[in-house]
């Protein structure tokens, strides 16, 4: 690209201030974007725990505590992600409870297959700062044992963070782990994993024994 010039341009004969009207363009708007929308708000408060019912199947109540560093008005929207595995079916209007559930319109949207639950503040609320916002909603627990899941939440002009806590880690809650004549299982001493108990089948006895987290074996008759 070349440049013509029509009229001739002298030297200043000396150094000269800039103009006071001289603007600076706005980068944001020399690359397409609004740069006020770059994500720099954090969340204070950010924990999720559940009732600890960890059988395999059953329901589990969640709890979301969430206190934001400047508050979220009518029509902005909390995405929490990652609980992933549950038997819950995609519901537009999942049941909201708790304490802050109005500001959330009392539901919010749920995809199973991402484990995504959407929360969208309700016409003349807003989610405070200054003050912790409590809610919970159900979850059905996974067919299968899993671990516990951690839950991501975003926001518009929040930085994404993880949720202090797991939810919706699940055992089997009766899984025979050992099957021997009842004298080899009294002599041994297994290590109890993780919130399970060691179960184990007497071959000579038909009786069932449960190792105790002090270290002893509880034995439950067949008294067929």
């Amino acid at each position: 690209m070349s440049l013509i010039f029509t009229e001739q341009l002298d030297k200043p004969s000396e150094l000269r201030s800039k103009p006071s009207n001289l603007l600076r363009p706005i980068f944001g708007a020399l690359y397409g974007f609004d740069s006020t929308a770059i994500a720099t708000n954090t969340f204070t408060t950010l924990t999720v725990a559940d009732t600890d019912t960890n059988a395999i199947g059953s329901a589990d109540t969640i709890t979301f505590t969430v206190q934001p560093s400047v508050a979220i008005a009518a029509g902005g929207t909390l995405t929490l992600t990652g609980m992933q595995g549950t038997q819950t079916a995609n519901n537009a209007s999942l049941t909201v409870g708790g304490a802050g559930a109005a500001i959330f319109g009392s539901s919010g949207s749920w995809t199973q297959s991402t484990g995504t639950l959407v929360l969208t503040v309700a016409g003349g609320q807003s989610l405070p700062t200054g003050s912790d916002t409590v809610i919970t909603f159900d979850l059905t627990n996974a067919s299968s044992v899993q671990s516990g899941k951690t839950v991501s939440v975003s926001s518009n002009t929040f930085i994404t963070a993880n949720a202090t806590g797991t939810v919706l880690d699940t055992i089997a809650i009766f899984n025979v782990t050992t099957r021997d004549t009842e004298a080899n299982i009294l002599a041994s001493t297994p290590t109890n994993p993780t919130d399970e108990v060691n179960i184990a089948f007497g071959t000579d006895t038909y009786d069932f024994y449960i190792f105790t987290a002090e270290g002893s074996w509880l034995i439950f008759n067949n008294d067929s």
